[in-house]
């Protein structure tokens, strides 16, 4: 028999994903909903629970549910459910706001306690799912690194993430304010680094899939350029390897789909140091799966 399926979020700033996982397995289709993240305060809860009402309704409306669970941008109180975000222009309605305990006022018709419902952030998700489902399963250690938005991680331990205290994890298991090349790496090895790295090589500010598209067309400036961050990549988490040593490191988001363009320093480093790289197919699936292991 099934175990009582979780309904899961993936929290962005313009766009919610979530979906119906049991054991693993993911139950319905990825589903994507506006974020809405501008709205009030009551707007936006009651779209969460409309969100969640409508994947409970896709997973069948089973019996009974396994819980909730959220990953949602930081700043954020994980253990006690409470959004810390405030000035980042998403979700500042939800400042101090439990929502763990306004979730399930809304959805206690589903859920029999408040605890049901568990937040962490979307790269340890990420990093959950590839240590129970993914490439990091068996691994004594691994390294998972999120390249989107921003430059997020996760450090695996046995089943689950180094815990704070690690002597070779940074606080929280965050590389991304890592001091990186004058800046920090959050600001270098993310989708704003490459547009700042194309705006200054090439005149013009790209994402990775149109850069990549020039260097599939032959355009040599452009396979530099690319060039260049890999080498930035390599060095960003050159000391991360080399003071964790994982077994594997688990690349994620959508910069990553490019990594063949790129990734040879990254690869050649960890060759050296005995780590195996994997590249996610499908990042969100992965953190779907990480969310009901919580």
């Amino acid at each position: 028999m099934m175990d009582a399926p979780y309904l899961c979020l993936d929290v962005g700033g313009t766009e919610i994903k979530g979906a119906a996982v049991s054991e693993g397995r993911v139950l319905t289709p990825l589903r994507h909903f506006p974020a809405r993240s501008g709205e009030d305060r009551e707007t936006l809860l009651a779209h969460f629970a409309a969100v969640f009402r409508q994947l409970d309704e896709e997973a069948g409306h089973p019996p009974r549910l396994g819980g909730l669970r959220l990953a949602f941008p930081g700043p954020f109180d994980y253990p006690a459910g409470i959004c810390l975000l405030q000035g980042l222009d998403k979700y500042d309605a939800l400042y101090g706001v439990s929502l763990r305990a306004e979730l399930f006022a809304r959805l206690r018709d589903r859920l029999e306690d408040p605890e049901q419902i568990r937040f962490t952030n979307d790269v340890a998700a990420f990093g959950l799912g590839e240590i129970h489902y993914g490439d990091a399963r068996g691994s004594a250690r691994s390294l998972s690194v999120c390249i989107g938005t921003g430059c997020g991680s996760a450090f695996g331990l046995g089943d689950g993430l180094a815990p704070e205290g690690n002597p070779a994890v940074p606080p929280r298991g965050e590389i991304c304010p890592t001091p990186f090349l004058g800046k920090c790496i959050d600001d270098m090895i993310s989708k704003r680094g490459l547009m700042a790295l194309t705006e200054e090589r090439l005149g013009t500010p790209m994402e990775g899939a149109e850069l990549a598209r020039r260097v599939q067309e032959g355009d040599r400036a452009a396979a530099a350029c690319f060039a260049e961050f890999g080498t930035r990549l390599k060095e960003a988490l050159e000391p991360f390897l080399r003071g964790y040593r994982p077994d594997c490191l688990c690349l994620g988001g959508q910069i990553t789909r490019s990594f063949g363009l790129f990734g040879d320093p990254l690869r050649q480093l960890c060759e050296e140091l005995g780590v195996v790289v994997y590249v996610a197919a499908d990042t969100s699936v992965l953190a779907m799966q990480g969310l009901c292991t919580l």
